[in-house]
């Protein structure tokens, strides 16, 4: 087997200047840089970005006074992809469909008076008895997500990307269903937020976020965890008329720490193939043949395996309440092991989140873990030894670290 020193690891083209500070990293694999499509420029693919960027859609008409917005029943695609920045696992659900009844809601923030300022600074209290004074309600969570993300179920008000000047100008900037000024504000919803663990009290959902917030706090799916009793001078609020939707936001759930997963290679190959960053490894791959395989990393150090377990088998992991995470060890070829970390975004649907990998080495690889142990494991190749193990490490609020010394 040879030495730790003899390898490279990580795909990443910075790894050979990380290995010179005797620590290899490959954490957040978003921010590897992405080779432009085959004859596109990069400067091609830089116009594309900026006409995608300028997506604000400007209203039909301008708001009239307390006027409504109707809202059609249909389907929404309620959360957010795994791995998409600012997301918060704990929080937003990974993306399911949820059917929604029909509704209206308040064209702009309370009082929805063009040309007066949304009233900011109340309670949730005092928000409820201020729409129940016009026979109208506060609206729930995923009505308000429905009236941003519209019957395409846009990441943001604006469509793809978020436009800097709905901040700046909220009367013109319409969602598809013509709402305006969503995600402008920090906004009140009728719905709570149930902790994970069950335990009480329930904390009040917000949606929206003030016009400087970055780009990504102003995705649709974006929810707060908020005291109902605070009044923050940046939140308001909208109502809603029509029987309130009944569907609940499915709360993000923390389960088995570690769980053994059916993968075959050639599912694992599709999967390396389709990512530019991982589709050098998408040949030739051999899973490693469990258990056997792990009983070599094992016997091949000193035999103290320190209470954990050992498996080569994928791992599905759940480091924290709605980050859950596929874990993979096989060979590339004849000689290239390798780690891959993939979000779980459905069923049988996953994101690449981190790799590493290990030139001129054969394997196999193990996976060491304890289900006690949340937030980190270790992969070896011989386990004991000197420079043949490393760790995978989750890092909040859902990046996955793979190092080794």
């Amino acid at each position: 087997m040879p030495s730790a020193r003899s390898r490279r690891r990580c795909h990443d083209p910075r790894s050979t200047a990380a290995a010179g500070a005797g620590l290899l990293l490959a954490i957040g694999l978003a921010k590897c840089a992405r080779e432009p499509p085959a004859g596109e420029t990069p400067a091609a693919s830089a116009t594309a970005r900026a006409a995608a960027a300028t997506s604000v859609r400007t209203p039909a008409q301008a708001p009239l006074r307390q006027e409504l917005s109707d809202i059609p029943g249909g389907k929404l695609l309620a959360g957010s992809r795994p791995g998409t920045p600012g997301r918060r696992p704990d929080l937003e659900p990974r993306p399911y469909e949820v059917e929604l009844g029909s509704f209206r809601m308040d064209r702009l923030p309370f009082p929805n008076e063009p040309g007066v300022p949304p009233l900011r600074g109340v309670t949730r209290v005092e928000a409820e008895r201020r729409c129940a004074e016009r026979g109208a309600r506060l609206c729930t969570e995923l009505e308000w997500e429905r009236a941003c993300k519209g019957p395409a179920n846009d990441e943001y008000v604006s469509g793809a990307t978020w436009e800097p000047s709905c901040g700046t100008a909220p009367l013109q900037c319409a969602s598809a269903f013509e709402v305006l000024g969503l995600s402008t504000l920090r906004e009140w919803t009728a719905s709570d937020v149930l902790p994970a663990d069950g335990a009480l009290p329930r904390r009040a959902a917000v949606r929206g976020a003030p016009p400087a917030a970055p780009p990504d706090q102003h995705r649709c799916a974006r929810r707060e965890s908020v005291d109902p009793d605070a009044h923050d001078d940046d939140l308001g609020f909208r109502c809603c008329r029509g029987a309130p939707n009944a569907a609940r936001v499915r709360e993000p759930a923390l389960g088995a720490t570690f769980t053994k997963q059916k993968l075959d290679a050639a599912r694992l190959e599709r999967l390396l193939a389709d990512d530019p960053r991982t589709a050098w490894l998408a040949r030739d791959v051999k899973l490693f043949r469990e258990p056997d395989a792990a009983r070599t990393v094992v016997s091949r150090g000193p035999g103290d395996e320190k209470g954990f377990s050992f498996t080569v088998a994928p791992l599905r992991w759940n480091p924290a309440p709605g980050a859950e995470f596929l874990l993979v060890t096989a060979r590339s070829g004849a000689d290239v092991s390798f780690v891959v970390a993939y979000h779980v975004v459905g069923e049988d649907q996953y994101a690449l989140a981190a790799s590493f990998a290990m030139k001129r080495e054969p394997g196999p690889v193990a996976f060491a873990y304890s289900s006690s142990i949340r937030p980190r494991l270790h992969f070896s190749t011989c386990w004991g030894c000197l420079g043949e193990t490393g760790k995978l490490l989750f890092r909040e609020p859902e990046t996955v670290a793979i190092l080794q010394p």
